[in-house]
């Protein structure tokens, strides 16, 4: 319902600026935090899948469930769920909060409002979701950095209790740049074409004939699409991300960068170990962005 607005008339659209943002403000943020709470588990099986990938040969979904199950019980399902479900309801606050703001600001563009035929609506939600996921990058970056580092570990006598000593240990090898900086590169390359292709194709659809038809299942069916679409492209980078980020930056770790863990990559697994985890991250996305937008 919320994002219907993003299809009105962009004299609608640019009324109520500030109401519109709070609205998106509040709703994300709910959303945000219920979506990882319903899907982290297939999340957790995505990171440790992209992890894991070069260490085991078979990492069926069935088998990793049954080696995490084995090895750290239920509890190795949700690793870091309470950073993250915090840090999706800011996420989500700040992503549909900016999404709308920016739509506001650009449909209310002299420039745009005097060549509204340079400007059609796919256009304008591109430009509108790109900005939002620039500015949501700067916050995905370190709450996905304790995320992947709570899921990555096992269950060891040097495992993280929880995310606070998670977070001193970065802090204390890297500081507050490293918390902040390490895989944000990563994360804009994969945030901003994964917000356009996210917000344009739950746009379109949820304007389409056979979407108005289906009701109040409309936003369940349309965001859980969405969320498919907007990961495939994307998700090698994810893959690196996700490699980038999993270390505390000690003195072993610190040469760890993109170039090299792409091409170690590549060498140890080809084309296929940059979509190590993908069908769980598919389940996972569904999942998340239908509760999310529903």
């Amino acid at each position: 319902m919320l994002e219907r607005n993003i299809l009105s008339k962009r004299g609608d659209v640019s009324r109520n600026l500030f109401s519109a943002a709070t609205a998106s403000l509040l709703a994300g943020s709910v959303a945000g935090a219920v979506g990882v709470g319903v899907a982290f588990p297939l999340d957790t099986l995505k990171t440790k899948s992209q992890v894991m990938g070069r260490l085991s040969s078979d990492l069926s979904m069935p088998a990793l469930i049954h080696k995490i199950w084995e090895m750290e019980g239920v509890i190795g399902f949700f690793g870091g769920v309470k950073a993250m479900m915090v840090g999706q309801a800011v996420i989500k606050a700040l992503a549909f909060s900016t999404n709308t703001f920016a739509l506001n600001q650009i449909n209310s563009f002299p420039y745009v409002l005097e060549h509204s035929e340079l400007f059609p609506t796919a256009v304008i939600l591109v430009l509108a979701a790109a900005i939002s996921g620039f500015v949501t990058s700067f916050v995905v970056a370190p709450v996905e950095r304790v995320k992947v580092m709570m899921q990555a570990q096992g269950n060891g006598p040097d495992s993280y209790q929880n995310e606070i000593e998670c977070i001193n240990a970065v802090l204390k090898t890297e500081g507050i740049s490293g918390l902040m900086g390490r895989g944000l590169s990563e994360t804009i390359a994969r945030e901003v074409p994964s917000y356009c292709i996210y917000f344009v194709v739950y746009g379109l659809l949820i304007d389409t004939p056979a979407f108005q038809m289906m009701g109040g299942l409309a936003p369940l069916v349309g965001g859980a699409l969405s969320g498919m679409a907007c990961w495939i492209p994307v998700y090698p980078i994810d893959v690196v991300k996700t490699l980038v980020q999993n270390t505390d930056g000690s003195e072993e770790d610190s040469t760890v960068g993109t170039l090299n863990v792409a091409m170690k990559l590549y060498e140890e697994g080809g084309v296929g170990a940059f979509f190590d985890g993908l069908t769980p991250k598919m389940l996972r996305a569904a999942v998340n962005h239908a509760v999310t937008f529903w």
